[in-house]
């Protein structure tokens, strides 16, 4: 019967075809209706959105993920520093562009790297598997670079395909300028003086373009399943080089059963956290900019949201 139904709505004359074989409308809506969520949430009365937020630097956006419904927002279109939220877009290039038991060879580039690190050597080869898994679960900035290099052959070729499919993708308000997400400066003289000033900038996105970027990011198998693991642990093709880090996600455990996905923190951002949250079967996804408590601060709404909306 599904065969049928699906022949028969790609086909030109679809129209023709239902009136030929005399099937009722009601058939093709059902057919339709399937790709639905059935059940959206809904605010229960008295409900009041919960006193945060206060830092004007601070946005925030969640939205129940099957449906894309919005639950709490603010300031979502704002474009701004988003630190090591950096690395989804990374770890998508990569996904899409390479197979995981790829093996790559670290570059010096990747061993001076500053922040944080899994600790790298040069000439050490490691799976594209094992890289991903250190960029995205502790957050390792020398595991992100060897992996640009490793595509695109310098840092600076792979941020333009990452400009690039953040433009295909429809994310406007994307900025790349490395793919770990650190600080960077400009360093300029004034006015022909020997005297340098130093300007910093960063990657910038805002909270609603990264929850479409995330949104597409969890239907990878591979990336859904790695920004949920609480430890990183990995060794070079060789065996001779073994690499272990926890997570950077502090909320691991905790009563709002949480399924990742990403933390970032650079002066200029402030700490940011991408949360993917289970409440009863219903995945919530919350993106949190520039706040001073990306945990204590997620972990506020988020039971709000848990407490506020039943799915029906």
């Amino acid at each position: 019967m599904i065969e049928f139904l699906i022949f028969a709505l790609f086909t030109d004359k679809s129209g023709d075809f239902f009136s030929q074989i005399n099937m009722p409308v009601v058939e093709e809506r059902s057919f339709l209706a399937s790709f639905v969520p059935s059940e959206v949430p809904r605010q229960k009365k008295k409900q009041v959105a919960p006193k945060l937020l206060e830092n004007p630097y601070t946005a925030v956006l969640a939205m129940d993920l099957d449906s894309g419904k919005e639950l709490l927002e603010k300031n979502i279109y704002r474009s701004q520093n988003i630190a090591s939220l950096t690395k989804i877009m990374t770890a998508l290039i990569i996904l899409e562009n390479h197979e995981l038991d790829e093996v790559v060879t670290v570059p010096e580039s990747a061993t001076k790297v500053i922040g944080a690190q899994i600790g790298l050597y040069q000439y050490e080869k490691l799976t594209v598997e094992t890289l991903l898994e250190a960029a995205l679960i502790p957050s390792a900035n020398d595991a992100a670079v060897a992996l640009a290099v490793f595509d695109a052959g310098t840092e600076k070729a792979f941020v333009e395909k990452m400009n690039m499919r953040a433009k295909k993708l429809g994310l406007d308000s994307a900025q790349f300028y490395n793919s770990t997400g650190l600080d960077m400066e400009y360093v300029y003289s004034k006015d022909g003086e020997k005297e340098e000033s130093v300007e910093p900038f960063g990657n910038r996105m805002s909270a609603h373009d990264i929850s479409k970027l995330v949104r597409i990011a969890l239907k990878n198998d591979f990336f859904r399943e790695t920004v949920q693991k609480g430890n990183f642990e990995g060794t070079s093709v060789d065996g001779e080089f073994f690499h272990e880090k926890p997570t950077t996600n502090q909320l691991f455990g905790s009563f709002l059963n949480l399924k990742g996905v990403k933390t970032g923190y650079t002066e200029l951002a402030g700490e940011c956290f991408v949360a993917l949250g289970d409440h009863e079967g219903h995945e919530v996804l919350t993106v949190i900019l520039g706040s001073a408590d990306r945990f204590g601060e997620t972990k506020t709404f988020l039971s709000w949201i848990y407490d506020s909306f039943e799915w029906r």
